[in-house]
């Protein structure tokens, strides 16, 4: 690991200072996806704005955190928030933390051979003492500090019925069936066959080859295919605790995947179905990002071919099917729903003090406090179809809720039904009618506060109301109530969304978005416990690792943690170990099409790994020649690329090649090479399973464990130049 002296590391500082003090605030410091894929993500965040807060950067235009990549929201974000999560219709919506699930289904906590105290402070009180990751898994769940999926170990319907049939209240009965141990976390047997996930649809992505941080565990224990995984088990001193071990891993849990592509990808050529879905040229949809201010249309060129469907299409024909076949079946249930103590909700605020209240050995359990929240759910199968095209009523009635401010669209609900017809069958007759893709694009950008001022300035009110009248946040909503954007405004050119309660930053014709300007310019509260910036952190967990405040963690010796034997050398006997990244592409970030010819021109017609020269030389290598990676947790065989840019000690092979065209068999497997993901395991650091306790509660796709591969280590050899496929 290269240091970085200390002067230079003051002298930093003090420019920093300096200048941020001259420009009033406009220092900004630009990060990537690489920042939130080291397992100390956290404490890198922490640094970074901690600085900007000394300096009085946050909250500035042209000054603060500018979050590039990695982090991508949608800016019409109440309208999609109610329609993705059928929040019209019923509510709560089930929801998942991708990091976690993943970790205990395809199995990876079972070859995590070092405890979790591993990286616990001197001043630590033995939280963590004798326990695994999974055990902290399933006590987050158990606290609901994190979702969980499945919940229980039993089928959400049944308990639905069961509770349904006592008369009780859901929470209360939940919380007595567990203080009796009649009924048990899914997390803590997550190999139980009653507790696999059967059925996986993946839709506009690619899992298998690219999203899947270790993905040879994916294909052993998801898929049950052939994989390059050489890792052994956790030895019996160092298993879980509280999590039970099964002594056969399973492989293949899963009875179906279904993707939906116009590309063949790895994740298409894995799965049981394909539906051919229509590209981004064939189809209408909306695209915004939190980087940039505008939402944007897109509009087909031609109508799909063949037999190519818009995803709109396909789930509303999976819906009406499954309608069909719901009707003497399904047909109405009821579904016990648990969801995790979230962030803008009383739920963080149900731990106090930073104190673990663990229920199973401090106290009985209580829903919203110290255990998940329980409701139960009407969920009438029959009518999905229907429901699905068609806007419900619960946003008028109920309201929309985001970051802890409620509107009521209900003259957004009346003009929908003027603009797009009203539906006819029961139980939806008279609902505005949802049915086409454009008309599903109106409501979203009806239902935002970013596309529609009137409920813009109904949510600024609302915080003004409860934030002071010396803020001018009312003023601010009065500034856009007139703006209204509509699809074909959209379809003409890109639009400008404008502010909103839905986000922090303030913008408009003269300024461009920048984050916590309306907590700066309104004084507005900051969504932590005391509504203040924060640097110091003094919940249990945290002051385990030592980390209340921002502190300087290494990437992780992976070798030491975890003592595994060194991966096979090379025959000739030369080989390197190197840290290796995988950075987004210098030619793409999520798909490289590698079977188009240009595409194989520009990357060298196959996978390549970059080395330094020095790492070259080392293994006897020149550039262009077959090297092999391998580690406990895959084999890739690539091209090198031997490069003076890349230091020694540090290999790069850049996200996405898919294991498509042109991949060799290893020497060490005899099996076909891996993709980037192969040589990467998930990781899952204790402090980010935090919950319940202010900004550190969760939220979809804000707060949650990082699916970081950033600390792998492996080893590279130059091998036989002799290549089969």
């Amino acid at each position: 690991i290269t240091s970085v002296p200390a002067a230079a590391v003051l002298r930093a500082a003090r420019e920093f200072a300096h200048t941020a003090e001259k420009t009033r605030g406009r220092c900004m410091i630009v990060m990537g996806a690489g920042t939130n894929h080291w397992f100390h993500s956290d404490t890198i965040y922490r640094s970074f704005l901690t600085l900007l807060l000394l300096t009085g950067c946050q909250g500035v235009n042209g000054g603060g955190w500018a979050h590039y990549v990695g982090q991508e929201k949608v800016r019409p974000y109440a309208g999609w928030q109610q329609l993705q999560t059928a929040a019209d219709w019923v509510r709560p919506s089930r929801q998942m933390a991708g990091t976690p699930y993943w970790y205990l289904h395809t199995d990876q906590w079972r070859y995590e051979s070092y405890r979790a105290d591993a990286l616990a402070a001197a001043t630590g009180r033995g939280l963590f003492a004798g326990r695994h990751t999974a055990d902290l898994v399933a006590q987050s769940a158990r606290l609901g500090w994190m979702p969980s999926a499945p919940a229980f170990a039993a089928n959400p319907l049944t308990l639905g019925e069961r509770v349904r049939a006592a008369g009780s209240d859901p929470g209360e009965w939940i919380a007595g069936q567990l203080h009796r141990g009649r009924l048990h976390f899914a997390f803590e047997d997550p190999d139980d066959p009653a507790n696999w996930p059967r059925v996986l649809t993946v839709w506009r992505s690619n899992l298998i080859g690219s999203s899947a941080k270790g993905n040879e565990y994916f294909l052993r224990h998801l898929l049950g295919a052939d994989d390059n995984a050489s890792a052994e088990e956790a030895p019996p001193d160092a298993r879980p605790r509280d999590v039970a071990w099964r002594e056969e891993a399973p492989r293949g849990k899963l009875d179906l995947l279904l993707a939906l592509d116009f590309r063949m990808t790895s994740t298409t050529l894995m799965a049981d179905l394909v539906l051919p879905a229509a590209t981004w040229y064939e189809k209408h949809d909306l695209s915004s990002t939190d980087m940039h201010p505008y939402v944007h249309a897109f509009s087909p060129a031609i109508v799909p071919p063949w037999q190519a469907r818009t995803d709109f299409e396909i789930f509303h024909g999976l819906a009406e099917r499954f309608s069909e076949l719901a009707r003497g079946r399904l047909d109405t249930r009821h579904d016990l729903v648990a969801t995790a103590l979230q962030h803008d909700t009383p739920g963080e605020t149900a731990q106090p003090g930073g104190t673990v209240p663990d229920w199973r050995t401090a106290g009985p359990p209580v829903p919203g406090h110290n255990l998940p929240v329980f409701t139960l759910v009407e969920r009438d199968y029959t009518a999905v179809a229907a429901k699905l095209a068609s806007l419900g009523p619960l946003a008028e009635e109920a309201g929309m809720a985001v970051k802890g401010v409620t509107v009521y669209p209900r003259a957004e609900a009346r003009w929908l039904a003027e603009r797009c017809g009203t539906a006819r069958p029961e139980p939806v007759r008279g609902r505005p009618l949802l049915d086409t893709d454009v008309k599903l694009c109106e409501a979203i950008l009806a239902l935002s506060g970013t596309t529609n001022g009137r409920l813009a300035a109904e949510g600024l009110t609302r915080l003004a109301e409860r934030c002071g009248p010396g803020g001018g946040l009312a003023a601010l909503g009065e500034s856009v109530a007139e703006r209204r954007v509509v699809f074909s405004d959209t379809q003409a050119r890109p639009v400008q969304v404008g502010a909103s309660f839905e986000w922090s930053g303030k913008e408009g014709p003269e300024r461009r978005y920048a984050p916590f300007t309306i907590n700066t310019e309104h004084r507005k509260p900051w969504h932590t416990l005391t509504g203040r910036q924060h640097f110091y952190l003094d919940h249990d967990w945290m002051a385990e690792l030592g980390e209340q405040l921002p502190v300087y963690r290494p990437p992780l010796d992976l070798a030491a943690l975890e003592h595994h034997p060194a991966a096979d050398a090379s025959r000739d006997g030369h080989a390197v170990t190197v840290r290796y990244v995988t950075p987004h592409s210098k030619w793409s970030i999520h798909s490289e099409y590698q079977e188009n010819l240009l595409m194989q021109t520009l990357a060298r017609g196959g996978p390549v790994i970059w080395l330094s020269v020095q790492d070259a030389e080392r293994i006897a290598a020149a550039d262009n020649d077959w090297i092999e990676a391998v580690n406990p947790n895959g084999v890739v065989v690539a091209r090198a690329v031997v490069s003076h840019r890349m230091p020694p000690g540090t290999v790069f092979m850049y996200h996405v090649q898919e294991r498509l065209v042109n991949v060799p068999k290893s020497e060490a497997t005899g099996r076909r090479g891996g993709v980037h993901n192969a040589l990467t395991k998930l990781l899952i650091k204790p402090t980010h399973l935090i919950g319940g306790y202010g900004q550190l509660s969760f939220a979809p796709n804000y707060y949650g464990p990082t699916g970081n591969q950033r600390d792998a280590v492996t080893v590279i050899r130059r091998r036989s130049q002799n290549v089969e496929y």
